[in-house]
């Protein structure tokens, strides 16, 4: 009995030892709860994906979590991570990468930047899901929720977004585009008001030089009072008054980070470029200002 009592004791010990989990380092630029909700939906999908593809599993207790304090030096937070001594490295936000690219020989999944810096080309150890909707994408779902808008009119600098425009007037030749170029915000509210009776429909941009705390409510006025419905790319602003958002699923986004990191994780990556994928999209319906603007909206959308 005390024979068979050992081998037990043997089997369990050697069973535990080979029961190795992958150490992960989540690097935050800040705490938010756009933050916390990504890094659950990673770490939870990734738990349950890498036992199916025969990788190590991935636990809880072998998850450390470092954030980049205000004003603290990058050195220290680099550091921090490589005493962790991770596998892997999910950064979330762009002063996160840029920390976690300071130790080269450490791979990296990262999200919610919005420009990745140029000097990951070289890497074969980084990829990351792109927080941009591309502009297409936007105007395609719009065509399928608002068919009957033909003419769009859309604000912007010429230095940030000429090539989007000239992208999306080639992607969507269909479309009419009254585009006005602003060099300034201030230039904006008059733009939009030699608008008036152009356009079907106003496409906001995310461009900071036309689009920012300045400028949002001459969208939101412009919208009510012509009764034109306003497409944006950010669900926030459906509270304030526009009329439809396509932008970026967070969790769709956070699942397409584990395809990379699974990839990063098995080694299959090697000898390949950095990659950067586009991002899921949602899209939502502010179905309140849709009805205040007399808008028939088609169907196959959240309702905000």
């Amino acid at each position: 009995m005390k024979k068979l009592l050992f081998l037990i004791i043997i089997f369990l010990v050697s069973l535990a030892q080979s029961a190795v989990a992958y150490e992960i380092v989540v690097v935050k630029s800040s705490v938010s709860k756009l933050n916390e909700q990504v890094q659950q939906d990673f770490i939870r999908e990734l738990g349950q994906r890498l036992p199916h593809r025969g990788l190590k599993a991935i636990q809880t207790n072998q998850m450390t979590e470092v954030v980049i304090a205000r004003g603290e030096e990058n050195g220290h937070s680099s550091q921090k991570i490589r005493n962790a001594q991770p596998d892997l490295i999910l950064a979330l936000g762009s002063k996160a990468l840029k920390a976690a690219l300071s130790l080269p020989d450490i791979p990296i999944v990262y999200l919610l930047v919005i420009n990745p810096p140029k000097n990951i080309a070289n890497r074969t150890d980084v990829a990351g899901v792109s927080l941009a909707v591309p502009p297409k994408a936007q105007l395609d779902e719009m065509s399928r929720l608002l068919p009957q808008v033909k003419r769009v009119g859309v604000v912007y600098d010429p230095k940030r977004s000429s090539t989007v425009i000239d992208q999306v007037r080639a992607a969507r030749p269909d479309l009419q585009f009254v585009s006005l170029a602003a060099e300034k915000s201030a230039q904006v509210a008059g733009l939009l008001d030699s608008l008036q009776g152009q356009v079907d429909l106003l496409w906001m941009l995310a461009d900071v030089t036309v689009t920012n705390k300045k400028t949002l409510q001459n969208y939101f006025f412009f919208s009510v009072k012509n009764k034109i419905p306003l497409l944006t790319f950010s669900e926030k602003f459906l509270k304030h008054g526009a009329t439809l958002a396509v932008t970026f699923d967070t969790e769709a986004m956070a699942v397409q980070a584990v395809d990379l990191a699974v990839e990063l994780l098995s080694d299959r990556r090697t000898n390949q470029p950095a990659t950067l994928i586009a991002p899921h999209i949602k899209t939502v319906v502010n179905h309140k200002i849709a009805e205040k603007l007399h808008i028939s909206i088609q169907g196959g959308a959240a309702d905000d």
